[in-house]
This record gives C-alpha cells, sequence and structure tokens, in this order.
C-alpha cells in the first residue's frame, strides 16, 4: 500500500525556489557604501550627474575633511589626492568629488577648493542635491 504524500512535502521546492531567489537579490543587489559623515549638500538648479573615477573629499559643517572616509588634515589631504592621481588607471578621467555641508561657510569651502587646486588636479565637481523649480 502507498503511503499517502503530505501536503507539506509539496512545499518544499517553493521554499527552495523562494530561498534561491532571496539569495539572488541579495548578491545582485547593488550595494552603496555609506560617507563617514552625512552631510546636507546645497541646493542647485543643475541637474548634471557626477562623474564617476576619482575620490570623494567630504567637508563636514564644522569644517571637518574626510579624504574617501578618513579623517585627514590639509596636508593630509593633498598628499593623499596626489597618491590617489598617480594610482589612478585613467588619469585622464580622475575627478575629485567634494561634498559639503549646505551650512560650511564659503570661505572655509574656498580654502578646501584652493588647495585641491594647488594640486593641480583640475577636474573637481562640487556634490549638490537638485531642486524641483515650479511651473507656473
Amino acid at each position: 500500500m502507498k503511503k499517502a504524500q503530505s501536503r507539506d512535502d509539496n512545499l518544499i521546492p517553493l521554499i527552495n525556489v523562494v530561498f534561491l531567489m532571496l539569495i539572488f537579490f541579495m548578491v545582485a543587489g547593488q550595494i552603496q557604501r555609506s560617507d563617514a559623515q552625512t552631510v546636507q549638500p546645497p541646493e542647485s538648479l543643475s541637474n548634471t550627474r557626477q562623474a564617476e573615477g576619482g575620490i570623494t573629499v567630504i567637508v563636514t559643517a564644522d569644517g571637518a575633511l574626510y579624504l574617501d572616509n578618513q579623517n585627514v588634515d590639509e596636508t593630509g589631504l593633498a598628499s593623499g589626492l596626489m597618491a590617489a592621481f598617480s594610482q589612478a588607471e585613467k588619469p585622464e578621467a580622475f575627478v575629485v568629488l567634494v561634498k559639503v555641508d549646505a551650512d560650511l561657510p564659503v570661505d572655509v569651502l574656498q580654502t578646501v577648493l584652493r588647495q585641491i587646486k594647488a594640486t593641480g588636479l583640475m577636474r573637481v565637481s562640487l556634490a549638490t542635491r537638485q531642486v524641483k523649480v515650479d511651473e507656473k
């Protein structure tokens, strides 16, 4: 006499498929690394996207500097930028992305930008958040 198949046995293949889909989306999903410090960027009307292939400089509202999520001082900023530029695979596409807090005084931002310019790097982008303009 055959043993009656229980209803639970029909669920096992479904559980296996759901488990495999969960693993697939966890691995295939794009994971973005977070910044060392959270900043609220200034507003902008431009919708230009940032270029890829460079290094990120974060300047907090109190003027603290982070170069690729590592806390640095002014001299560490220049030497870190030059080291990253010399190790870049495509030096012609190397971009310095500057993320600043909207509450940062302009004179501090200008000092940081002058320090970047003194290294000789000319491709510098300032990260902003886009503001939607209400059409009338």
